[in-house]
């Protein structure tokens, strides 16, 4: 299947949302991984880690700008706070969506789905 996308953009989408799973897993035992699923004309990208998940609290604004998720045995996070704030435009720009699914120390798993006949194509 193709997508029509500007790759650059989208590739940066993963990156972060790699980088941030890297960050946040065990040296020693942590793992990342990465899904693409095709279902309803759309594709959706799973980013997927076993770190220590994001508290509830902090799910609704971790999008936002200069928004980090404190490790409660590490301190603060290295990094801007700007990664994710970065992606949620750059998929609704797409047309797509973005979201989160994470459980404390169960790990988090950070979604976007994007359309496979996206109409901004035809407005260029």
């Amino acid at each position: 299947v193709k997508v029509m996308l500007d790759r650059d953009h989208i590739m940066q989408v993963l990156l972060n949302l790699l980088s941030n799973a890297a960050k946040f897993c065990e040296p020693n035992t942590g793992k990342v991984g990465i899904s693409v699923s095709l279902n309803n004309n759309q594709v959706t990208v799973c980013v997927e880690d076993n770190g220590p998940g994001i508290d509830y609290n902090y799910q609704s604004t971790i999008f936002d700008k200069f928004r980090q998720v404190q490790d409660q045995q590490k301190g603060k996070p290295k990094g801007s706070g700007l990664g994710l704030a970065i992606c949620r435009p750059i998929i609704e720009h797409h047309h797509g969506k973005l979201w989160l699914e994470s459980e404390p120390g169960r790990g988090s798993r950070f979604y976007f789905s994007l359309p496979l006949n996206p109409s901004f194509l035809s407005q260029k």
